[in-house]
C-alpha cells in the first residue's frame, strides 16, 4: 500500500473513491463529478494536504481504496469525507489516510481540525477520539416540509444584506459548510443566492440567506432575536418546498424553531475538534 496526495489522482478517481467509501454509509452518498467538484471549491478542499492509499497490486488509480480529504481556511482544517470502498475495511486505511492528511495540513500551518460524525458511526467515533479529537457541540441536519398554509410576513432582500444582519447578531460560529467563506465561494461560482428578513416593527428580528431549487430550499446561514423569528423566517423562505438546514447547532433559536415546527431530524452530528 502506498500514500499519495489527492492532487496527483484525476477527479474522477476521487469522485468514484468518494462514492465507494459513502455507498454504505449510515446516510447512504452519491455525488456527480459536478457536485463532487462544487463540495472541493466551496468547502476549500485541499487536495494537496488530502491523502489517498493505493493498492500498489493495481495498476494506476485503479488501485485507490482510502481517502481522507482535507479542507483548509488559514490555520483552521476541516475533515471534508474519509472512507474506505467495500472489501478494503477493517485493515487501517482510512486511519493511515487520516493521519497522513492531517500530518501534512499541521505542516502547512493547521493548528486546529474539526469535522462532524454522526452519532451512530460508533467506530468512527472511537477512530477520532483515538486520534485526539474532543467533542464541541450537537448539531442536527433538519427537513422541513412546508405546507404553504402559514406563510409569515418577510420581505426579500439583497442576500448580502441578510448575511450582514447575520454577521452582526449570531450567537455561535457557523459549521464549516455554511461558513462565510463557503458563501462568499458559491457566489464566486455564480450560485443564486437569496436573502430574507423579518421585521415585524422597525427593526430585524431574523434574517435567512439560502439557495433555492425547485422543489428544495437549502439554508445557508440564519439568524434570529428569539425562536418565533426563527421559524418565521423559515416558513417563509420554505415557501411550500421542502426547506433543508444541515448542522444546526442545538438549543438556538433555529433548531428549537425547527423542533417546534416539527421538522424531521435526518442525523443528529457530533461536532469534534483536534488541536494540532
Amino acid at each position: 500500500m502506498t500514500l499519495v496526495s489527492a492532487a496527483s489522482l484525476p477527479l474522477t478517481t476521487l469522485t468514484e473513491l468518494f462514492n465507494a467509501g459513502y455507498s454504505d454509509y449510515v446516510v447512504p452518498l452519491r455525488l456527480d463529478q459536478t457536485v463532487f467538484r462544487d463540495h472541493v471549491t466551496v468547502n476549500d478542499i485541499d487536495l494537496d494536504c488530502s491523502r489517498v492509499v493505493l493498492d500498489a497490486a493495481q495498476d494506476g488509480a485503479g488501485g485507490a481504496i482510502s481517502f481522507a480529504l482535507i479542507g483548509r481556511r488559514g490555520e483552521s482544517g476541516w475533515v471534508g469525507g474519509m472512507g474506505t470502498a467495500p472489501g478494503h475495511r477493517r485493515r487501517g486505511h482510512g486511519e493511515r489516510a487520516l493521519v497522513a492528511a492531517i500530518d501534512a495540513a499541521r505542516a502547512d500551518g493547521c493548528r486546529a481540525m474539526w469535522l462532524e460524525v454522526i452519532e451512530e458511526n460508533a467506530a468512527a467515533i472511537a477512530l477520532y477520539e483515538k486520534l485526539g479529537f474532543e467533542p464541541v457541540r450537537e448539531v442536527t441536519v433538519w427537513s422541513l416540509v412546508g405546507d404553504g398554509e402559514r406563510v409569515p410576513v418577510a420581505r426579500s432582500v439583497d442576500p448580502d444584506v441578510a448575511h450582514a444582519w447575520i454577521i452582526g447578531n449570531r450567537i455561535s460560529r457557523e459549521p464549516w459548510q455554511r461558513a462565510d467563506e463557503s458563501i462568499a465561494r458559491m457566489q464566486e461560482a455564480g450560485t443564486q443566492l437569496h436573502g430574507l428578513v423579518v421585521a415585524p416593527g422597525s427593526d430585524m428580528s431574523a434574517a435567512v440567506v439560502f439557495r433555492q431549487d425547485p422543489e428544495v430550499v437549502t439554508v445557508l446561514q440564519i439568524a434570529a432575536i428569539d425562536d418565533r423569528s426563527a421559524g418565521d423566517a423559515l416558513l417563509a423562505a420554505a415557501t411550500g418546498r421542502t426547506l433543508r438546514l444541515g448542522n444546526a447547532p442545538a438549543d438556538e433559536p433555529a433548531s428549537r424553531a425547527l423542533e417546534g415546527l416539527h421538522a424531521r431530524p435526518v442525523v443528529h452530528q457530533r461536532e469534534m475538534r483536534l488541536r494540532l
